[in-house]
């Protein structure tokens, strides 16, 4: 599908991958409609883990689909380390070294959001390797020979896979997660729900949120848009049409799958709707951390039958027995 707006995770080649796992971005390389966010799949097969790295120009948020995983985040006043399991979103700040690792029987799978185009990425590993002999030695008073030794072991593979576990960890509770699946759904009706991973419910959020929500076969999300956010839409289940206008009046209708993507910048027009005959499940990432929303129910209902006969040519009496909803729908039937 050609669109600016678009990615598939099956066509594109993961930046890493080895018997640990794999990782594939999709950036504005990939995408150049992308406007200050990015995304990310991680897999995790059993035992491996993501080498600790920083990203010095983004922050970075997570939902795991499947499998658990023991997260580490160095800040500076001291480690956070917590579990995260599926259905759980977790936030890096912009800055803040972390390590991942699977500490399940099966796979994990984390999908990510960037609030950067470009995201930076910085590696523990290539840190280290950096810094000269003298330095070093003075930092962790060792012998003359002990950077070189690490040095002449270089692994430079981001994902690696660690000894078997003796005991798994129980489950760690942090301020950087938040089980959004176990959460109330703040939008529940006959075309589907919305659970919300906003500022609300993870206050350490900055940059970016999530809104995970299912649609109903037939369930629409009203067409609306976002003043202050971009919303990148990835499809975890079933299949969905997605319309995004552009300023310019350019209609892009994208069939999107699960395991592909789509992308509205902030003001533009969009909705979704489920064309298949199963349940669909989404995750849309936000480029703010309390994203605000405009629905076309509330807007045409906020005109007079005067003004909107002039915006349709049409005579005022047309709209007489026209429900206006007064409040946003979110998601239809409801």
């Amino acid at each position: 599908m050609s669109s600016n707006f678009f990615f598939s995770l099956g066509a594109l080649k993961p930046q890493k991958k080895n018997g640990a796992g794999s990782i594939t971005c999709v950036t504005s390389k990939e995408v150049p409609g992308l406007v200050n966010i990015s995304f990310a799949n991680l897999r995790l097969n059993k035992r491996g883990t993501l080498e600790p790295i920083w990203h010095p120009n983004a922050n970075k948020i997570g939902y795991s689909i499947a499998g658990n995983v023991l997260v580490s985040i160095r800040t500076p006043s001291g480690v956070e380390t917590f579990t995260v399991k599926e259905g759980e979103i977790f936030f890096i700040p912009q800055g803040y070294i972390h390590n991942i690792e699977n500490i399940g029987e099966t796979e994990s799978v984390i999908n990510f959001a960037l609030d950067s185009t470009t995201p930076e990425t910085m590696y523990l590993s290539k840190a280290v390797y950096s810094i000269s002999e003298s330095v070093f030695n003075s930092t962790f008073n060792t012998s003359s020979q002990f950077i070189e030794g690490l040095k002449k072991s270089k692994n430079e593979e981001l994902l690696k896979t660690l000894p078997q576990l003796q005991k798994n960890p129980k489950e760690i509770q942090s301020k950087y997660k938040f089980d959004i699946a176990d959460s109330n759904k703040a939008v529940l009706t006959k075309g589907g729900y919305v659970q919300l991973g906003t500022k609300t419910n993870l206050p350490v959020l900055k940059g970016l949120g999530i809104l995970g929500f299912g649609l109903n076969p037939k369930g629409i999300v009203e067409p609306h848009w976002h003043t202050n956010a971009g919303e990148l839409v990835y499809i975890v289940k079933g299949t969905t049409r997605i319309t995004v206008l552009s300023p310019d009046g350019h209609v892009d209708v994208m069939e999107v799958k699960a395991g592909e993507g789509a992308f509205a910048p902030a003001s533009y027009f969009h909705n979704i709707e489920n064309i298949g005959s199963d349940n669909v499940e989404v995750i849309a990432f936000f480029s703010n951390a309390d994203p605000d929303y405009i629905g076309i129910g509330e807007v045409i209902g906020s005109y007079s039958n005067e003004v909107l006969a002039s915006v349709f040519n049409t005579a005022p009496n047309y709209f007489v027995d026209f429900k206006k909803p007064n409040k946003p729908l979110v998601i239809v039937p409801v």
